[in-house]
């Protein structure tokens, strides 16, 4: 809130009113203002409204304890901010009898010198109560404004639930009217045990009668893990959706619940574009999406990657590796034909899997339980790869093929996707024949490209460039040779026919190369770093 409410410590401390004396607990010097009365009638305090302050000159109650004790009870169990009595008119002081039954229910007591005339003190107070009311309103339209903009600015509704909850200073969520929870946002200072929860599982902790009309909802209990809150529950217009605040430790401030009744309509606005960009799909392509949230993931929570992955039916409880064919030709028919022979050759597999498109992508999620070791989960997708590989000979020339990871968490689906699509463009000059790829089969590319060009340049300097050098000078094929040796597990009979060379001009070679380089390639650990330095330099030339 962005100004002070009136409160009855502003009255008799902050006003032109001088003089008045206060009798009472502090704690009723807060106790906010919405309007005044004067009570000249026994029967006038039926007309009193909570949180008014009364003015009164004691004239009907003057003498006549049982009467004053009766307004004093009423008073209180209207709820009223002050009795402010003057004083030198028909009392000298307020009275003790008075005082000590005040005190009895806790309400305050004002004494008001004779020389304040009732319209200056009701002047006084409608006059703020009035830039008040014009200062609240100003408020309730400003702060619906920031969700129009947030909705015109595509800021999401984790941005719109951010923003309520930094209002309320509790946990707020989306749910859908069967109690699922969507989206909620937990405001760290108040539940910082729950914002350390990397997976806070939600619960309703009862349920409506079937016939219960939705609009009469308006509490709610949850589980969040073991802790039970209380939620006031507002259906949006959508008729879809309830919107859910904690009132655990506090009720909603009045002129928050103003600016919730301003932003209902939004916010059903933005859930239902959400379900046209996400769930309701384009007539272009079903998986757009999908695809949309494969590529959004870092502005996606994990409730709305949920969202999208049931939307989808994607079983994002198991274990996925992702295959990504990508078409090199841009001829829709040719792309039918290849999703369709794709389709074919994935029934014959018999693997559990999900399959989408998108563009000239053909993409494959191989699905695994996840009680199956990574490495089984690898290889038998790399065995599916060669098998559906197979299976579309007659388009290998019309597409190439990148296989992630294997992939565990529900945010991880993205970055699956996003492996499969390093792997695949992860070409070099020497590679560009090859149409399968697998992220695991190039990690020394992948450690690589997280270096600097610089810190490339050193490895491949410190490595191999002797061979390079040589080889220029020489017009030979050494760095050539040793990545085919060490590509062919250091097999001199495959490297020979690799290279269409004779067994004894390779081992001429090799001898040369273990000159230059001062090793005799037999230590796992120059192996390693040779072979790393190779592919440095394939990096650097495609820089």
């Amino acid at each position: 809130m962005k100004y002070p409410p009136l409160t009855l410590g502003w009255f008799i401390y902050e006003t032109p009113i001088d003089n008045l004396e206060f009798i009472g607990e502090d704690e009723a010097l807060h106790k906010t203002i919405t309007g005044i009365s004067v009570l000249d009638n026994p029967d006038g305090v039926k007309w009193i409204k909570k949180n008014e302050i009364v003015l009164t000159t004691g004239y009907i109650f003057y003498n006549d304890f049982e009467i004053q004790k009766k307004i004093i009870a009423d008073l209180h169990a209207i709820d009223c901010t002050a009795f402010c009595i003057k004083v030198k008119r028909f009392f000298d002081r307020i009275p003790d009898s008075m005082i000590d039954e005040a005190a009895k229910y806790g309400l305050a007591l004002v004494s008001v010198p004779f020389y304040h005339g009732y319209t200056n003190i009701i002047n006084i107070i409608n006059e703020n109560l009035i830039e008040q009311k014009i200062l609240r309103q100003q408020f309730i339209l400003s702060e619906a404004e920031k969700f129009h903009e947030s909705f015109f600015n595509r800021e999401g509704i984790m941005k719109m639930l951010e923003r309520i909850s930094n209002y309320t200073n509790s946990m707020t969520m989306i749910t859908t009217t069967t109690d699922f929870p969507i989206y909620y946002r937990i405001p760290p200072k108040e539940y910082g045990d729950f914002s350390r929860i990397h997976k806070l599982q939600i619960q309703p902790f009862n349920s409506l009668p079937e016939k219960t009309p939705k609009e009469l909802v308006r509490k709610r209990n949850f589980y969040c893990n073991d802790t039970l809150l209380t939620f006031h529950t507002f259906l949006l217009p959508d008729n879809k959706h309830y919107l859910c605040i904690d009132i655990t430790k506090k009720e909603i401030d009045t002129t928050i619940m103003e600016v919730l009744k301003q932003i209902f309509s939004v916010l059903a606005l933005e859930l239902t574009s959400m379900q046209i960009q996400n769930r309701a799909f384009s007539q272009e392509n079903y998986y757009d999406s999908f695809f949309y949230m494969l590529s959004d993931i870092k502005n996606k929570s994990i409730e709305e990657i949920r969202v999208i992955c049931d939307a989808y039916s994607f079983p994002n409880d198991l274990k996925k590796v992702c295959i990504t064919l990508e078409c090199q030709s841009k001829e829709s028919k040719l792309f039918r034909s290849l999703y369709n022979a794709v389709n074919q050759g994935l029934i014959h597999l018999s693997h559990k899997y999900f399959l989408c498109h998108n563009e000239n992508r053909i993409v494959i999620f191989l699905l695994y339980p996840k009680q199956i070791p990574n490495v089984e989960a690898l290889s038998l997708s790399n065995q599916a790869a060669l098998q559906l590989s197979d299976y579309l000979k007659d388009y290998q020339t019309f597409f190439r093929l990148g296989i992630s990871r294997c992939h565990t968490t529900c945010t991880s689906v993205a970055k699956a996707y996003e492996e499969s699509l390093q792997t695949l463009h992860l070409q070099t000059s020497d590679r560009q024949t090859a149409h399968i790829h697998s992220y695991t089969r190039q990690f020394a590319f992948h450690l690589l490209n997280q270096l600097t060009t610089y810190e490339r340049e050193k490895i491949y300097e410190d490595t191999v460039s002797s061979l390079a050098i040589y080889d220029s000078e020489n017009k030979s094929e050494l760095l050539v040779t040793l990545k085919a040796y060490l590509e062919n597990s250091m097999n001199l009979t495959e490297t020979a026919q690799k290279l269409f060379i004779h067994r004894n001009t390779l081992t001429a070679r090799l001898s040369a190369i273990k000159k230059l380089l001062c090793s005799d390639l037999t230590a796992i650990e120059d192996i390693f770093r040779l072979y790393l330095g190779i592919c440095a330099l394939e990096l650097l030339k495609n820089t």
